[in-house]
């Protein structure tokens, strides 16, 4: 591709003469069109450049006026204009509204043939995709030689920028910045994400809000993006989503920098992508094998089976003390992402080693389990306190439920379940993240063991579902401000301030609950009975 300012070097419009819309000369031709009605109905496709004589714009002072606005919103790019047919000199109109638009007006005198123009152009167009396929396929082999000589995710990153000069980086599915390499100047969003090894904090959640990771996993393909200020980013980026077994285990990200993104730059962030799942397949593949051996060595101590030399081997093996007691944390991730929680186990091991050498994690499916030597129920909650802090994540909600130190069970069964149960259940509670100690349930581990048919005869439990289904019909967020409401033990300014909403507006949305299911939240029991009725319906879900 070439712009308009380069195509006005070509011999071709050496007698061209640009009239209108000089502002727009930096857009970039994809196609020639040569059409002598000009307002038929026609696919002009994004990027054309339109050679006409205006034969059907001639006694039309509404179609020249409307002209320039329908090219622009068709996509198209620039007007070359033959004049001395139909018109002595491009019409007022179309120049005003060219100017308006930034869109080139390009006169030519009768005697430049567009056959000759269309033949230049196109064969420019030819020699420019070809350029641009044989440099792309020569960084995807560059690339893909680098992923069998070994390379790391560091090393493909690096090459990646050097060879685009452009700034670069990959994400996990959970916005940890697993690699990032710059080249040239960078915006203040990316910079960010390079010292914190992690991308800005509201980012992520705002990206969601705007569809783009749906889009992303809906056509998994480059995407090519505008500067946003309300999210840090001063300079154009291309977005590519990193596919493993059709699961989505991160995005490459490349940052314009000084200079306008091109073509070559989309051709290559979807071969890099590609390049980069490949490196990622071959370290999940080790990562998959050593966490096999995790996993049946915890299967084995849940077994309950008293311990073999077998096991004691495997236990060495893992810098696992069998004669210490140990403390289970387990870190739940939503069903549909399995392959975030596999990227967690990884930063975990990571994580853990600083804060306690005797520990290890061990993925199993959606969940993380840590085996965490304690004394004291206070150590895993501690660590677990830390791992919520540092893991929050602004869109993957996960859960963290800590069980119990019983010495005398060295099976860890016990510790498994109860924190297989808080995770949980606080996964059902939430978002947002949150820590569950098992300790710490009461009456929330009971509501969790009550079997369907008890709970299908609370009258209370009906009411909130009868809620539930006025806030479906009516988009409504009755639910929600109950239990904002609740939790804040009745305090009005309270639940306004969790839910961001103005004190009166709780009153009435209360009132309007009120009415709903014929109860007076002014009843210390029944409002009793009703918040325990809201737990049960999120642990009923």
């Amino acid at each position: 591709m070439f712009s308009l300012r380069e195509a006005l070097q070509y011999p071709c419009l050496s007698r061209a003469r640009v009239v209108a819309g000089a502002a727009g000369l930096g857009q970039v031709v994809r196609r020639v069109h040569v059409v002598d009605i000009p307002d038929a109905n026609y696919a002009w496709g994004q990027g054309g450049l339109l050679l006409t004589a205006g034969y059907g714009l001639k006694d039309s002072p509404e179609r020249q006026a409307a002209f320039i606005p329908t090219l622009v919103k068709r996509g198209l790019v620039g007007l070359v204009l033959s004049v001395g047919w139909y018109f002595s000199e491009t019409p007022a109109a179309i120049c005003a509204a060219a100017e308006a638009h930034g869109f080139p007006v390009i006169e030519v005198p009768p005697e430049v043939e567009f056959i000759a123009i269309t033949e230049q152009l196109h064969a420019a167009l030819v020699n420019h995709q070809f350029a641009l396929k044989e440099r792309s396929a020569g960084i995807h082999r560059h690339l893909t030689q680098q992923v069998l000589q070994g390379s790391s995710l560091a090393a493909v990153t690096t090459t990646l920028a050097q060879l685009l000069q452009r700034s670069v980086l990959i994400e996990s599915p959970a916005c940890d910045v697993l690699a990032a390499a710059q080249a040239g100047p960078a915006d203040q969003d990316y910079l960010q994400a390079v010292e914190t090894r992690r991308t800005p904090s509201g980012r992520a959640q705002r990206l969601r809000r705007r569809g783009l990771y749906a889009d992303l996993r809906q056509k998994p393909r480059a995407m090519r993006l505008s500067p946003a200020p309300d999210l840090g980013w001063t300079m154009e980026r291309i977005v590519a989503p990193i596919l493993v077994a059709g699961e989505v285990h991160g995005y490459l990200w490349v940052v314009a920098g000084d200079r306008p993104l091109t073509d070559l730059d989309d051709l290559v962030a979807d071969q890099a992508a590609t390049v980069t799942a490949l490196v990622m397949m071959r370290e999940l593949a080790v990562r998959d094998a050593q966490q096999t051996l995790r996993g049946d060595f915890l299967s084995q101590l849940l077994s309950g089976r008293e311990p073999d030399s077998a096991l004691h081997e495997q236990a060495r093996a893992l810098n696992y003390r069998c004669d210490q007691p140990h403390q289970v944390i387990v870190i739940l991730s939503p069903p549909e992402n399995g392959a975030a929680a596999a990227q967690l186990a990884v930063r975990l091991d990571q994580r853990l080693h600083d804060i306690s050498s005797n520990s290890l994690v061990v993925l199993r499916e959606h969940a993380v389990a840590l085996l965490v030597e304690a004394k004291a129920n206070s150590t895993g909650q501690a660590i677990a306190a830390q791992l919520l802090a540092d893991l929050r994540y602004p869109h993957l909600p996960l859960s963290i439920g800590v069980g119990q130190v019983h010495a005398e069970d060295r099976s860890l069964r016990r510790s498994y379940e109860e924190a297989q149960e808080a995770a949980e259940i606080g996964l059902r509670l939430g978002p947002p993240a949150r820590l569950t100690c098992f300790w710490e349930l009461g009456l929330l581990d009971w509501l969790y063991r009550l079997s369907p048919a008890v709970l299908a005869g609370s009258p209370y439990l009906a009411m909130v579902e009868a809620l539930a289904e006025h806030d479906r019909r009516a988009n409504g967020g009755l639910v929600r401000t109950l239990e904002a409401y609740l939790d804040a033990g009745g305090a009005l300014a309270q639940a306004a301030e969790r839910l961001t909403v103005h004190r009166n507006t709780i009153l009435y949305r209360l009132s309007r609950i009120e009415a709903i299911i014929a109860l007076d939240l002014d009843n210390v029991e029944q409002r009793l009975n009703l918040h325990v009725a809201l737990k049960a319906y999120h642990l009923k879900r």
